[in-house]
């Protein structure tokens, strides 16, 4: 009778432990085996977030007051869009707002963006903007949901950061969304040239990852290794590195020793390299 129950106690703990074991599993993220199809729908939504965060960023250099003029001679506002402000109990809120017509870089954009932050820095020389989007469609593409950015300027360096979480929804006309989480963090440091401050040397350094998944099941991921470098004069990144997947695909792309050059080199998951044009 003993050997009995030690039998059936056994068997209970080995369908106890496999169904506890099949629960978690169906808790966990499967990654897709195949070949994503959503690469071109993919790419569209790269570009919107870049240029989304690029408009906050430049907005608020302008609006702010809180960078030198000097600075805001690279802003890349688009003349479309209207730009409005108020400032209530310390606090700004700025309206982006894209009239009929309105494109970026030769493609549509419609609806608005609402942001807000501290008049002035706290006691570490930071401040937060949170923006959220409101009814914004970038190449047929409705785009929501909301961010978040905290600037921060060294009075002593000139140095300034930016640093970015953001999370996004998109929806696009055939039905097919995605879900994109991303947290960056691009930081300029200046050279400074005491007899000429505006011909200053600077150099941007970008970090951070994302993450995208599709409602086909497409899932994507970035995540810079080593930080990207781009300098003053030069068109293209010229060092760092960044791991992409694409499903199970994975893939390596190096920028190079810091030689101001369009070619960079890319490994696959097997460790085959190819130099690249960019």
């Amino acid at each position: 009778m003993k050997n009995k129950f030690k039998a059936f106690l056994s068997l209970f703990f080995v369908v106890s432990t496999c169904l506890i074991g099949c629960k978690n599993d169906d808790n966990e993220v499967q990654i897709p085996t195949s070949e994503v199809t959503t690469a071109k729908q993919y790419k569209d939504l790269e570009t919107a977030n870049t240029e989304i965060n690029s408009m906050v960023e430049d907005v608020f250099s302008t609006e702010s007051g809180l960078i030198p003029v000097t600075r805001n001679s690279a802003n890349k506002m688009i003349d479309c869009a209207t730009i409005t402000s108020e400032s209530t109990d310390g606090t700004r809120t700025i309206l982006i707002n894209f009239e009929d017509g309105c494109e970026i870089n030769g493609e549509s954009i419609s609806g608005s963006i609402r942001m807000s932050f501290a008049i002035v820095l706290d006691t570490e020389n930071k401040v937060v903007i949170n923006y959220v989007l409101e009814n914004l469609v970038y190449k047929g593409i409705a785009i929501a949901g909301t961010a978040n950015t905290t600037f921060t300027f060294r009075s002593e360096t000139g140095n300034t950061a930016f640093s970015t979480s953001t999370n996004f929804s998109f929806a696009w006309e055939d039905g097919l969304t995605a879900t994109s989480e991303s947290n960056f963090v691009k930081e300029t440091f200046f050279d400074r040239n005491p007899d000429n401050p505006q011909d200053s040397e600077y150099y941007k350094l970008t970090s951070g990852s994302s993450s995208t998944r599709f409602s086909n099941g497409d899932q994507y991921g970035v995540e810079i290794t080593t930080p990207l470098r781009n300098e003053r004069g030069c068109a293209y990144t010229v060092s760092g590195v960044i791991v992409t997947t694409q499903n199970s695909e994975v893939i390596t792309l190096d920028y190079g020793d810091g030689t101001c050059d369009n070619t960079a080199t890319q490994t696959d998951g097997e460790g085959n390299e190819t130099t690249i044009e960019l």
